[in-house]
């Protein structure tokens, strides 16, 4: 834990999910945030238990040995994270994909998995006549919506212990607000969240005032072309980088990704629809595009 230049700002870090999330919390005593930081720690720690696809164990590591016909038997949150992802994965025309690794190999479409609710609790269950993918069958990463995912949960501790300000983010890729910063001069002012790159787009802001709201971005500058295209298994050639705000950290998560390897007319009509998402996406160097920007109160 350390304590900011403001005294009245305390923030924790800690490592999960292969990367670092840090709590920034404000107006609350040292001791008080200290349990709020390890019941939401102990939160993302519980959930890296359930989605690390590199634990066999896991329930993301028990559906991914799957084969058809067979079906496991899952909790809430697994369940929650897979409907929530189809649902993006099918407004998206499949931009978004948790599922698509089982059929990058051979170019075919992915394992089917359908998530059924059942009287003992939930199941995923791989239908009967699927065809298994080239690589033993399905092969389900929350890569691209588990972290935010995490957040929201995490959101929901913070609002149990009446926590009033704070900022949470998942090693700097997605992040949530709730309140005021300390040095705000208003009570509704949001906190400022940077929106990094080279680019030199006169219309990029380089702030966000975050409140309420989840703000997600992916890019090629870091990891390179490191998003792939479910549709084509191909790495994403849509845009250099997108930036997504949305009241849900997992939806911003998953939206920043597909915007990726979305065509910019697909994301405008996606805006359109979805009045709630705010979001800038950068064409190459010089030039981007922002949509609903009224939901946003942005600094150049």
């Amino acid at each position: 834990m350390k304590k900011s230049s403001d005294q009245s700002r305390l923030r924790f870090s800690h490592q999960a999910m292969g990367t670092t999330f840090e709590l920034m919390m404000a107006g609350e005593k040292e001791d008080y945030a200290q349990q709020v930081s390890r019941a939401v720690f102990d939160q993302i720690d519980r959930l890296e238990t359930l989605f690390s696809r590199f634990n066999p164990c896991s329930e993301i590591g028990q559906i991914n040995k799957l084969f058809p016909g067979e079906s496991v038997r899952v909790g809430i949150e697994v369940f929650e994270c897979l409907q929530l992802a189809q649902y993006i994965r099918a407004q998206t025309k499949a931009a978004f994909d948790v599922n698509y690794a089982s059929g990058k190999v051979s170019r075919q479409t992915p394992t089917a998995f359908i998530l059924e609710q059942v009287r003992e609790g939930f199941l995923v269950r791989i239908p009967e006549g699927q065809k298994a993918g080239s690589l033993g069958g399905i092969e389900l990463d929350l890569g691209g919506i588990g972290k935010g995912y995490a957040l929201d949960k995490s959101i929901e501790i913070l609002v149990e212990w009446e926590v009033k300000r704070a900022l949470l983010h998942a090693g700097t890729s997605t992040a949530y607000a709730m309140g005021a910063p300390p040095e705000a001069k208003q009570v509704d002012e949001g906190w400022p969240v940077g929106i990094g790159g080279v680019w030199k787009c006169a219309q990029a802001p380089r702030k966000y005032n975050l409140r309420g709201r989840a703000l997600s971005g992916s890019g090629t500058e870091v990891k390179g072309e490191h998003v792939i295209n479910p549709r084509s298994f191909l790495p994403a050639k849509g845009h250099r980088a997108a930036w997504v705000s949305h009241p849900s950290a997992a939806v911003a998560d998953a939206l920043s990704t597909a915007f990726m390897v979305m065509k910019t007319k697909e994301v405008e009509e996606f805006c359109s629809r979805f009045s709630e998402v705010w979001s800038l996406v950068i064409l190459d160097e010089k030039r981007c595009k922002i949509f609903n920007p009224n939901l946003a109160q942005t600094e150049p």
